[in-house]
């Protein structure tokens, strides 16, 4: 009797246990499951704004920054609510737009700046001392710049092929004997704001070129810390011949962000734009070219009609990666 009370008791006690590990794998299912769907749900509250404070920065080359009339920053801002910057330069390489947003530093050495505001030549070099071929167009910051404490103006000469620093104000001469950082003012963004990277179109045409470009739009993209950017395809291929394959490599690095916009052009450009084709356009075509009919007089930079389609294929890929909502669109 005894040993069949103690056996009821263990299969009493086994039976409970079972029924607690049970209820806590459950209970521990249940929480974890709602804690996934919270998760989700901040995940889209985070990446998806409704709002009218969403920041657009245009960056890059020409591409980016392009003139006030028919610039893509006008176009995206006369299309959505959001507020939308542009920063670069006309001819900027990717490096170029690096040191310009200070993810990339610049440097000088061996110069003597005069007393006075006599315009002194410098070089400019990397934090290997290396000479750097940069900085040669105007943009949107490196024009007031200090060097050692003493601001000043940088110009590229076009004759001289090199640069100048002109002090602001007259001053103790100075020996810089090391590298010496030139600094600027660098932009600032916020991890909520989103961009859209230009670059590559002026970079050097040299054998894996492409990687370099890489490189640069990685540190542009660390400078900006945000998930919530868009890489813009090149476009010539009267300026590029392999553009196709740059493209290629461009979609492997940044896969979703990538925006293809020369398919785009070449498969739909003329007709979206409502353009009836010349027979320019139609030879360009034949070889791959984006139509004159897009494009400035110097058959690389786009024009109005050319950013009025790259401004909608712009906004249709932050919709689809719930950057923005259609609420935002005017």
């Amino acid at each position: 009797m005894k040993k069949l009370s103690f056996t009821l008791i263990v299969i009493l006690l086994v039976s409970i246990i079972i029924t607690l590990i049970g209820y806590n794998e459950l209970t521990i299912r249940q929480n974890s499951k709602k804690y996934q769907e919270l998760i989700q749900q901040e995940s889209k509250n985070i990446n998806t704004k409704t709002s009218d404070s969403i920041t657009i920065n245009c960056i890059g080359d020409s591409f980016a920054v392009g003139d006030s009339k028919t610039s893509l920053a006008n176009a995206l801002a006369s299309q959505t609510n959001c507020s939308v910057n542009k920063f670069g330069g006309y001819y900027d390489q990717s490096i170029d737009i690096a040191i310009r947003m200070g993810s990339v530093k610049v440097y000088t050495n061996n110069v003597t700046i005069p007393s006075n505001s006599s315009p002194v030549h410098i070089k400019l070099y990397n934090n290997d001392g290396e000479e750097l071929d940069v900085l040669k167009s105007s943009g949107s910051n490196f024009s007031s710049v200090e060097i050692d404490g003493i601001s000043g103006k940088l110009k590229y000469d076009q004759e001289t092929k090199d640069h100048t620093f002109t002090r602001d104000q007259n001053g103790e001469q100075k020996n810089i004997n090391n590298l010496t950082q030139i600094t600027a003012q660098f932009p600032e963004y916020n991890e909520d704001d989103i961009a859209i990277i230009f670059s590559g179109t002026y970079d050097p045409q040299i054998s894996n070129g492409i990687f370099r470009t890489i490189t640069y739009q990685r540190a542009m993209l660390n400078k900006l810390n945000t998930k919530r950017y868009i890489v813009v395809s090149l476009t010539s291929k009267r300026k590029m011949p392999i553009v196709r394959d740059m493209n290629k490599v461009l979609a492997e690095e940044h896969d979703e962000h990538f925006l293809d916009f020369r398919s785009y052009l070449l498969e739909n450009g003329l007709e979206d734009a409502n353009i009836t084709p010349t027979k320019q356009d139609e030879l360009d075509l034949e070889n791959g070219y984006i139509p004159t009919s897009l494009l400035k007089d110097d058959k690389v930079n786009g024009n109005s009609k050319f950013n009025q389609l790259l401004a909608e294929q712009i906004i249709k890929k932050m919709i689809e990666l719930e950057y923005i909502d259609e609420q935002l669109l005017n």
